[in-house]
């Protein structure tokens, strides 16, 4: 996959706008990466806890006796291990949703706004919407709007708004027998409401999955035309 050259990034905005604002971007651009990588931690050790809990107990009637506590100490143990998933997805999520706002401090600085005061912001109104206003008509911007208007993104920002404001959207471990799920068990997402409207359950490992590459592309993409833009105005 190719990759967002993050130490050109830094050189052009140094260039552009001198040592100080590489020194004032630098946090952002890392936090990026690092937010990324705490996402598919905490996604890969929910499946590890789910796995071990779940392994010994092969087929669908197994699995449901397990969900039902038909064994006490093997439900004990599923019960602990479902809530060790549960904090690493509620964990993952949030990442996944902060990189959007991670990125729209990057781009601030990058674009140097804080330096012009048509367009400087107060620090805790730094955001997707309010930096998607001031960039300038382009491949960035263009990118942007598709990483955060997706409907994908829209439920992951629905779910971790919920999660941090209202209540946490449970993640039970489910049993389908319906034949129709890429796999018959496994954390699924509970239906929710939220701003008027309502989100129905999801299961957890495709709608992670799913969303983490979408964001590595993307993000990717608008990394390297940022780079183009910036050095193509120095």
């Amino acid at each position: 996959m190719p990759k967002w050259d993050l130490n050109q990034l830094r050189a052009a905005v140094e260039s552009r706008h001198g040592r100080s604002q590489r020194k004032a971007i630098s946090p952002s651009v890392d936090s990026i990466e690092q937010r990324r990588n705490f996402a598919s931690y905490h996604y890969h050790e929910s499946l590890r806890v789910m796995k071990e809990a779940t392994s010994a107990h092969d087929g669908d009637l197994a699995i449901m006796l397990l969900i039902m506590g038909a064994d006490e100490d093997a439900s004990s143990e599923f019960r602990w291990a479902s809530f060790q998933a549960a904090a690493h997805v509620t964990a993952c999520v949030q990442s996944m949703h902060s990189v959007a706002d991670i990125l729209a401090h990057t781009l601030y600085y990058a674009y140097g706004m804080n330096l012009d005061q048509g367009k400087t912001l107060d620090a805790h109104r730094i955001g997707i919407r309010t930096v998607s206003q001031r960039l300038p008509e382009g491949t960035v911007k263009e990118q942007l709007k598709k990483l955060v208007e997706h409907e994908s993104f829209v439920y992951l920002s629905a779910l971790t708004n919920h999660s941090k404001h209202r209540s946490i959207v449970t993640t039970p471990y489910s049993l389908d027998l319906t034949g129709e799920a890429a796999s018959s068990h496994g954390l699924k997402f509970s239906a929710f409401e939220y701003d008027g409207e309502n989100f129905t359950e999801r299961w957890v490992r495709p709608t992670l999955e799913a969303e983490y590459t979408r964001q590595a592309r993307l993000i990717i993409s608008l990394g390297q035309a940022l780079n183009a833009a910036l050095i193509a105005d120095t």
